[in-house]
């Protein structure tokens, strides 16, 4: 919505100043307001209107687009080119098609009016475009309280090109030289109030003493060439006494400004060096503030703390000294080969005589032994700690060539980087573990997922028999498994004659784990329904387990067969926690022999491995775990 309506008065704008150019145009093909005081004020009436939006158009346009300082003054200078032209053909050429242009404008034909407006509307063009890229110049860098004056000098501008209708009447000449010398003064006062001028570099501080001298001699030059004799100023003049003044304060004003601008940046040379300095320091530490959050990887982020480094002091090379371990390893290099910084870092970090600054501290490379051996000459170098949490990481080295010496400024400018560089590199470990962390909890999610897949959804039931299980998981996901198989369930009735129960241990945490208790789960739920025999099982998964299970792991199981009709329990034990039986109010281990899965598959295996059977009476119980159980804590 406000879009459109911007869009509609930029609209309202060009069609108010079409209208006004059409009723100026037609107004000059059949009035001849010379002479006539009425007619002229109608004339000069209509002028101001038309340039008024002619401007305010023009306005809109130029307000969309992004200038520099730069950019603005090389087109007031294009543009003050355009006009010496125009005023220098004019010249000659208008004579050639009209003959002598004060004769031509006293009985101007129908084509002469024409081509007179044409030009005039051209000329009216620049000008408006002239005084907008003087009044952006102006408001360049400038404080809210510049509008007061610059709003009175276009007022006294406005009084000074009116005035020019009192030409009717010589005794009131004083009011139009009193507004043209008011006007001067304010440009003059306004000339002064240059912003922009420090905020621009020293090399195009150096480009602007040139070209102000040449556009400051353009407006000179267009100035003087406006004279009752140019043609150039007769057309403008006759056509509107009021645009011609105006066109004339414009060429002051833009005179005077570079005149000014001239002397302001030769000022300024001086120091340049210095403010560019400190704005490329900020606007690095800008860059690389926004940096922080966005680079991870800690090499990119160490390359790009080198780089800006070199932007933010006068060294010519930069790197880190990292510290892994106990060694100090340089990397990240810039403007320096990996033998030079090599070479420089065992030096500056010898063991008897390095201090572990605090802050940064500069060291001359004057004694260096091995000084013949760079392929540069660097002379000094300063060193900044890296830290984070009061702990140093490394050091920010930089070193420079010739006779200068790093000096306080450089200093204080790199400690308030290596800060920054502090900061980015603790973002970037704590960003890679919050990866880390965040990857494993995606691990630990399936592993989660696949073992509430594994375990039996719920116990059985049986009429002699009671089973009931537990299962509370850890943080991190184990590999315990537990499960149930109903043998010979084909009966007519409908019961079982037996029951198979298992439960193992998977070696390990995580998601391994997780796959390996599904293979074992695999393994038993066949070999259950095959054979009855827990020793036998167990001798059958310790040889499939041989083709996936590598050296790492094992997996601890124990393995019972429960025959209702002779009421007894068989168990084999593969290196898992003992079982306990309940009897009486007594406990006792049962602790068959036997090793773990995986951890041998020869036939020690199956000679360690015993399978015993245990009468059942009324009331008993008989208990399985797994080492969560005794590693527990907080229980």
């Amino acid at each position: 919505m406000i879009s459109d309506s911007i869009k509609i008065k930029h609209n309202i704008k060009l069609q108010l100043f079409l209208i006004t150019a059409g009723v100026l145009f037609i107004y000059k093909l059949f009035f001849f307001s010379n002479g006539n005081f009425f007619l002229q004020l109608i004339n000069e009436l209509i002028v101001f209107f038309t340039v008024l939006f002619m401007i305010s158009y023009a306005n809109d346009i130029f307000s969309e687009k992004k200038f520099t300082p730069m950019s603005l003054v090389m087109n007031l200078g294009i543009l003050c080119a355009v006009i010496f032209i125009a005023v220098l053909f004019s010249d000659s050429l208008l004579p050639v098609l009209f003959g002598k242009i004060s004769d031509t404008l006293k009985n101007p034909d129908l084509f002469f009016k024409i081509i007179s407006f044409l030009y005039v509307l051209f000329f009216g063009a620049v000008i408006s475009y002239l005084f907008l890229i003087l009044k952006e110049l102006y408001f360049l860098k400038q404080k809210k309280t510049g509008s007061i004056y610059y709003n009175t000098m276009v007022l006294f501008f406005l009084f000074a090109s009116a005035a020019t209708v009192l030409n009717f009447f010589p005794e009131l000449s004083y009011i139009k030289n009193t507004f043209f010398i008011i006007s001067i003064i304010l440009i003059i006062i306004n000339s002064i109030k240059i912003s922009w001028i420090a905020f621009i570099t020293k090399k195009e501080k150096l480009s602007l003493l040139l070209l102000s001298v040449i556009i400051c001699t353009l407006f000179f030059v267009n100035l003087f060439s406006s004279s009752d004799e140019n043609s150039h100023y007769q057309v403008l003049s006759d056509f509107s006494t009021s645009l011609a003044q105006f066109y004339t304060i414009i060429m002051i004003y833009g005179a005077v400004y570079f005149a000014v601008l001239f002397f302001t940046t030769l000022f300024h040379i001086p120091t340049a060096e210095a403010f560019d300095r400190k704005a490329q320091e900020v606007s690095s530490l800008q860059y690389f503030s926004k940096l922080i959050t966005q680079v991870l990887d800690f090499n990119e982020l160490s390359e790009t703390v080198t780089e800006i480094a070199l932007k933010v002091s006068t060294a010519d090379a930069a790197w880190i000294a990292w510290k892994y371990e106990r060694i100090l390893k340089p990397i990240a290099h810039r403007n320096i080969g990996f033998v030079d910084a090599e070479l420089i870092n065992n030096y500056i970090f010898r063991k008897k005589s390095f201090p572990e600054p605090s802050t940064s501290y500069t060291e001359s490379l004057h004694k260096f032994d091995n000084k013949n051996q760079l392929n540069e000459p660097y002379t000094a170098v300063i060193v900044a700690p890296i830290k984070t949490h009061n702990e140093i990481k490394g050091y920010l080295v930089l070193t420079k060539k010739g006779d200068f010496f790093f000096d306080e400024e450089d200093k204080s400018a790199i400690d308030t980087f290596s800060d920054y560089a502090s900061v980015a590199i603790e973002n970037s470990r704590l960003l890679e573990e919050s990866i880390e962390k965040e990857r494993l909890e995606k691990e630990l999610d399936v592993a989660r997922e696949i073992q509430r897949k594994i375990l039996p959804a719920k116990d059985p039931v049986y009429e002699k028999l009671n089973v009931s299980s537990v299962f509370i998981p850890a943080f991190e996901v184990g590999g315990d498994y537990y499960d149930f198989f109903e043998i010979d369930d084909d009966r007519h009735d409908g019961k079982p004659e037996k029951f198979g129960f298992v439960i193992a241990d998977v070696s390990g945490k995580g998601i391994s784990a997780a796959f390996i208790m599904a293979e074992v789960k695999g393994i038993f739920e066949s070999l259950s329904k095959t054979i009855e025999s827990p020793r036998e099982i167990l001798i059958k998964a310790n040889q499939i387990l041989k083709r996936s299970l590598d050296r790492r792991n094992f997996v601890s199981a124990a393995y019972g067969l429960i025959d209702f009709k002779r009421e007894v329990v068989s168990i084999a034990r593969a290196g898992h926690c003992p079982l306990l039986l309940i009897r009486d109010g007594k406990v006792d281990n049962i602790k068959p022999q036997g090793i773990g899965l995986g951890l041998n598959y020869s036939s020690r295996f199956q000679l360690t491995l015993e399978e015993i059977e245990l009468d059942l009476k009324e009331n008993d119980m008989i208990v399985l775990y797994t080492d969560g159980i005794t590693e527990s804590k907080n229980i």
